[in-house]
């Protein structure tokens, strides 16, 4: 067989002027060596040419010696891809086929749905490392050819660039699809809407009993969903598969039956036939006898009254001849009895089987009606459950409803406290306008009166010198006291910034991992968090423009310390009232810093409340969660007693028609 498929793909290539690749040549002869029960062709990793590939396709048309190829990681051209997808489309011996990692993509995908339309042998397709999700066109029409398809059980999508759109166009084709059972698409992009897709088509779908979704971004609670149908199909295939295997081992058992009956009518049809044969022979026997001794008297008729002696020895035997007619006679009449006798027996068991029938479909009719009362009860139960549900949906509904006046109280206490902030700011400004506007009176009167002052304030310069050595030790404390706030200010800065990102991430994790079903109210509190972060960027804005503030009154500071050096007394009153001035502005720091205090503990206070608030809901949104998964699976119970029923029904109904077959066709033979 090997050799007969490498003498055909040389002779393609001869006819289409190709030189044959020594890498398949190479890999057939393998073939030839090896073991001839090892029935796959296996060209990976082997960059193989589109013509190869086109004659390839044709010699794979008519194969009927590998049940498995191998064309995995050959980067193929599309040309290629359509070549081989036209010989496999007419094949019909080859069970698995692999094209992994070979770049297919737009023509190439549509080749390989076509063939799928057309092919009915193939049961695995390996499509893994591709680029078939690509293109939306391409993809639906490989979608159309897999929901045409009837054979194929297996299909590997791994890593195909797959949208939720093209997955959506995958699931539409599976609704038709009922026969394929494993499918792959782990690293695609599936999304919610495919995920939601999926789900939908699971609902229709009850043949599928292994679907991988790893690697999709698809929410962990339709995930869950996908399993538990996935895991419900599984269950129903393998009691579809206990119940096929049910029927045929009672078909065989019935057939055995079937046989055992005709041989044994055969058997009695045979034992008549000898009977009834013997009875001839001994009739025949009887009248061969008989006409010879009619000849025999009509021939000694003549002479009669010679022939007396032996007269009486032929009536002898006549009447020896007549008794064994007697024994005859009365050996056939004892049969017709006995066949008459049994004749009547076998309609008297007739009866009785008819007897017994009539009353097993009165049995079989009381549990129909009884199972109909009992599904009537289950539709009540089912119908009490959705009302439940509906009930638990509106409850929902509710506590979202307070999320949202939750989150508008918050919005409107963040306004009231900016509205506070602007407020401040407006009385930091005047402030700072009426402090300007005193300091530069205080310094053209201070200008008039310095030039009459220079002459008197020389000679106290050596006693301000001293005065001022002392100003500056005070000055660099008060520096030192202003470092030191600001860096605690600082600090705590850094820890609300770190603490409010350390909360906003596990908020976020957590809102992730939970209640991605509730995206507008994660969108929500996202807001609210940027607001947080806003009022904190305003702050640190307040914080660096109180920095600035500082550092204009340091230059101050010092403007007023060289001009001491110059002035006597005057100067020093001056100097007295500058320090109550800035005592003034520490003091309106110190406030503005409590005010700041305040509005933390406020802030945390806040967000202490909604992380209390978020919880709460959590809780009860997984408890209601809860009690909708434990509904669902209630109710998928009761939907499998159902199906049990239904085909336990199907399986009576079945047995039924069959025992009245057997019973017809047991009045038949009897009649015959």
């Amino acid at each position: 067989m090997m050799e007969s498929f490498r003498h055909i793909y040389v002779r393609l290539c001869k006819d289409h002027h190709i030189d044959p690749q020594d890498c398949v040549l190479e890999k057939l002869k393998s073939l030839e060596v090896g073991s001839k029960s090892k029935a796959v062709l296996d060209l990976s990793t082997n960059s193989l040419t589109p013509k190869t590939c086109c004659v390839l396709g044709k010699a794979l048309a008519s194969d009927r010696t590998f049940v498995e190829i191998k064309f995995a990681d050959c980067m193929m051209a599309e040309d290629a891809i359509k070549g081989l997808a036209q010989g496999l489309a007419y094949n019909t011996f080859c069970k698995k086929l692999d094209l992994k990692g070979n770049n297919i993509h737009a023509a190439g995908t549509e080749a390989i749905g076509k063939m799928l339309r057309q092919n009915k042998s193939l049961v695995s397709l390996c499509l893994e490392w591709n680029g078939m999700g690509m293109l939306d066109n391409s993809f639906a029409v490989f979608c159309e050819g897999l929901g045409s398809n009837t054979v194929l059980r297996a299909l590997d999508l791994r890593n195909n660039q797959i949208s939720h759109d093209s997955v959506s166009e995958l699931a539409a084709a599976l609704k038709r699809n009922v026969h394929l059972r494993a499918l792959d698409l782990r690293w695609n992009n599936c999304g919610l809407l495919g995920g939601r897709a999926l789900l939908e088509m699971l609902q229709s779908n009850k043949t599928i009993s292994r679907l991988e979704l790893a690697g999709n971004n698809v929410p962990t609670d339709i995930s869950k969903s996908i399993e538990t149908a996935v895991q419900n199909n599984a269950d129903r295939q393998v009691i579809i598969d206990e119940n096929l295997k049910r029927t045929q081992t009672m078909s065989q058992h019935i057939r055995e039956l079937e046989q055992d009956k005709k041989l044994q009518v055969n058997e009695l049809l045979t034992s008549l036939d000898n009977q009834q044969e013997i009875h001839r022979k001994s009739q025949r026997f009887s009248t061969e006898k008989i006409g010879n001794l009619q000849l025999a008297l009509e021939e000694r008729k003549g002479a009669f009254n010679s022939l007396a002696a032996k007269l009486s020895m032929a009536e002898t035997e006549l009447a020896l001849s007549e008794q064994k007619v007697n024994e005859y006679n009365s050996s056939l009449n004892r049969l017709k009895v006995e066949m008459q006798e049994l004749a009547a027996n076998h309609v008297t068991e007739m009866r009785k089987e008819k007897e017994d029938r009539a009353n097993e479909e009165l049995k079989y009719l009381k549990e129909i009606s009884e199972t109909q009362d009992k599904n009537m009860q289950l539709q009540n139960k089912v119908e009490d459950l959705e009302r439940k549900c509906r009930q638990q949906q509106e409850q929902i509904y509710d506590l979202k409803e307070q999320v949202t006046h939750l989150q508008s109280e918050l919005t409107m206490k963040g306004s009231q406290y900016e509205e506070r902030i602007t407020q401040e700011k407006l009385r930091q400004k005047e402030a700072m306008r009426d402090f300007e506007q005193y300091k530069q009176k205080e310094m053209i009167h201070m200008k008039q009166e310095s030039e009459d002052m220079e002459k008197i304030l020389r000679d106290r310069i050596s006693k301000l010198e001293s005065q001022r050595l002392d100003m500056e030790e005070e000055i660099s404390r008060l520096k030192s006291t202003n470092v030191s706030d600001k860096l605690n200010a600082e600090e705590q800065l850094q820890t609300l910034r770190h603490r409010l990102k350390s909360e906003e991430e596990q908020r976020h994790v957590q809102l992730e991992e939970k209640i991605r079903v509730l995206q507008t109210s994660r969108d929500e509190l996202q807001s609210l968090t940027n607001q947080q972060v806003a009022t904190i960027s305003q702050l640190q804005h307040k914080n660096s423009n109180l920095q600035m503030e500082v550092d204009n009154l340091r230059r101050q500071m010092e403007e007023l310390n060289q001009e001491l050096a110059q002035k006597n007394n005057y100067t020093m009153a001056e100097v007295g009232k500058v320090k109550a001035e800035l005592n003034k502005l520490q003091n309106k720091l110190d406030q503005e810093r409590s005010v700041q205090s305040e509005m933390r503990e406020k802030l945390a206070t806040v967000d202490s409340q909604m992380s209390e608030q978020m919880l709460k809901h959590r809780r009860q949104m997984e408890e209601k969660e809860k009690e909708v998964v434990l509904l669902e699976e209630k109710l998928k119970g009761r939907e499998l007693e159902l199906v049990r029923l239904r085909e336990e029904e199907a399986q009576r109904v079945q047995v039924l028609q069959s025992a009245i077959l057997n019973y017809v066709g047991k009045q038949g033979t009897s009649s015959r």
